[in-house]
C-alpha cells in the first residue's frame, strides 16, 4: 500500500500530551484488580461457561469504584491447555454484552466485555437481555461516559480516559488467568470502542494483536459529522490514535465501511498505513452497528491466522499499473471459492449529508484468473479501491473480503509502480 496521506498528516510518534498520558497509564498497567463474582446476574442459565463479574478500578487515585463485565472461559480452558483470549470494547449505546463473550468463547477464546459507560445489568436472575432496557446507571461504578465533554479538565479526571484505563484493566483480568495465553491476547472494539482500541495500543504493549471496528484515528482528515467535531480543542491532539500509531508494531486490522457515517473510509485507510504492520478491510455498504460489527467473519480469522488457531484471510499482495490497466496480485485461503475481483469508485470526493455519504460507490467488476485480476480505471473515478471478495466453502451465504485503502486519482497516477 502506497503512503496514502502520510506526509500531510503523518506523526513521528507522540507529543507532550501522549507523553503524559503515557507516565499516567504506566501506573494503570501496574494495578491488579480484584475480581468479584456475581452469580445473581450470571447470563445464561444453560451455559456456565459465561459469568457475570464485577472488577475493581480506582486508576487515578480518585476513589476506588467497580466495573461491571462478563468474562468467559472455554470448557477446554484449564492450566495444562491454555488458551488465546479476547478484550471486547463496547460502543456508544451499548454496555458489557454477554452474548459477545459467548460469541469468542464459543470459538475457543477465553473473552472480557466489561461496561464503560457506567452501567450494571438489572434484568431479572438469569434472564438476560441485551437492550438498553435491562441497563441502569451504576452508582458504584464510573460516571458515565461523557464522551470528551471533560476535555478541559486534568487527564485522570477525563471520562475518556476512565475508559482506556478500563480496556487496561480488562486485559490484566485475563492474564491474570492461567488458562489464558498471555501472548496471545488481542482487542477489538466497536465505534467508539474502536477509538479507544486504537488509543490503548499505543500505551499498553502487552496486546498481540488489534481489531478496531469503524472507530479509528487519523480524525483531522474524516469529513463526517463526527470527524469534524473530534477535531475540536483538546481532543485530536491529546486521544487520536494517529498520535502513537507509528510506534505501535503489533499487527493491527482496520476494519470500516466504505460509507459508514461516523468514520471515513480516507481516515481508515491512514490508520492502516501508519500502523507498522497495519491491514484494512472495507466492506461495501457495511451497517454501523454492535450486531454486525461483533460477527465479522475475517476479523475471526485475523484473530485465528495471528494466535495459530485457524484459517487466514484473502491478501491483496501487489497493485500495479500496466499500459491503462490496473494488475491486482492476490492470495487465497484453501477454504475460500468462487473469488471475484471489483474496483469500487465515486466520481467525487467522500462528502456527507446529515451523516450520510452523498453520492453511492459505483463498482465494475476485473477479470480474474491465476491469481490475478485485471480491470481499468475509469475516466470520472476521482477516489476508489479494489476489493477481493470470496465465498467461504460450507458457509452458507458468507463471504470474506480483501481490500486496498481509498485512492483519489492524483494520487494513484502520480505513481509509476504500486
Amino acid at each position: 500500500m502506497i503512503e496514502l496521506y502520510l506526509s500531510e498528516h503523518h506523526s513521528n510518534g507522540g507529543n507532550k500530551n501522549t507523553d503524559a498520558l503515557k507516565l499516567l497509564f504506566d501506573k494503570v498497567l501496574t494495578i491488579q484488580p480484584d475480581v468479584y463474582d456475581c452469580p445473581s446476574q450470571d447470563p445464561f442459565p444453560d451455559d456456565d461457561r459465561i459469568k457475570a463479574i464485577r472488577f475493581s478500578c480506582d486508576p487515578f487515585g480518585n476513589g476506588k469504584i467497580t466495573v461491571f463485565a462478563y468474562i468467559g472461559f472455554p470448557e477446554d480452558a484449564t492450566v495444562r491447555t491454555p488458551v488465546p483470549g479476547m478484550v471486547l470494547v463496547h460502543g456508544g449505546g451499548g454496555h458489557a454484552y454477554a452474548e459477545w463473550v459467548q460469541y469468542w468463547v464459543n470459538n475457543g477464546y477465553a473473552a472480557i466485555s466489561f461496561d464503560g459507560f457506567g452501567q450494571v445489568y438489572t434484568g431479572a436472575d438469569h434472564t438476560y437481555d441485551a437492550s438498553l432496557d435491562s441497563w441502569a446507571y451504576d452508582p458504584d461504578s464510573q460516571p458515565p461516559m461523557d464522551g470528551f465533554a471533560s476535555k478541559d479538565k486534568p487527564f485522570a479526571e477525563q471520562g475518556y480516559a476512565y475508559f482506556v484505563a478500563e480496556v487496561i484493566l480488562a486485559n490484566t483480568i485475563l492474564r491474570a488467568d492461567q488458562r489464558v495465553i498471555t501472548e496471545k491476547i488481542g482487542l477489538t472494539g466497536i465505534s467508539w470502542g474502536g477509538i479507544a482500541a486504537g488509543t490503548v495500543i499505543g500505551y499498553d504493549d502487552r496486546f498481540a494483536f488489534a481489531a478496531p471496528v469503524y472507530g479509528c484515528g487519523f480524525q483531522d482528515i474524516c469529513m463526517t459529522e463526527w470527524g469534524i467535531w473530534f477535531r475540536g480543542e483538546g481532543i485530536s491532539e491529546v486521544w487520536d490514535a494517529k498520535l502513537l500509531l507509528p510506534c505501535v508494531t503489533i499487527p493491527v486490522h482496520w476494519f470500516n465501511s466504505d460509507r459508514d457515517p461516523f468514520f471515513d473510509a480516507r481516515s481508515t485507510t491512514a490508520c492502516a498505513v501508519a500502523s507498522q504492520n497495519g491491514m484494512l478491510t472495507l466492506i461495501p455498504a457495511f451497517t454501523h452497528g454492535q450486531i454486525e460489527g461483533s460477527a465479522i467473519e475475517e476479523l475471526l480469522r485475523f484473530a485465528d491466522e495471528q494466535t495459530g488457531k485457524g484459517q487466514r484471510n484473502i491478501k491483496i499482495t501487489a497493485l500495479r499499473s500496466e499500459k491503462e490497466q490496473v494488475i491486482l496480485s492476490f492470495t487465497t485461503p484453501e477454504d475460500v471459492k468462487n473469488t471475484e475481483a471489483w474496483l469500487y469508485y465515486k466520481t467525487e470526493d467522500l462528502v456527507y449529508d446529515d451523516k450520510y455519504l452523498r453520492e453511492n460507490w459505483k463498482c465494475i467488476q476485473a477479470t480474474v484468473m491465476n491469481g490475478e485480476a485485471r480491470l481499468r480505471i475509469p475516466d470520472d473515478a476521482y477516489i476508489f479501491y479494489f476489493v477481493v471478495r470470496g465465498e467461504v466453502d460450507g458457509k452458507t451465504q458468507v463471504f470474506v473480503h480483501a481490500t486496498s485503502g481509498v485512492y483519489t486519482r492524483d494520487l494513484w497516477f502520480s505513481q509509476d509502480e504500486l
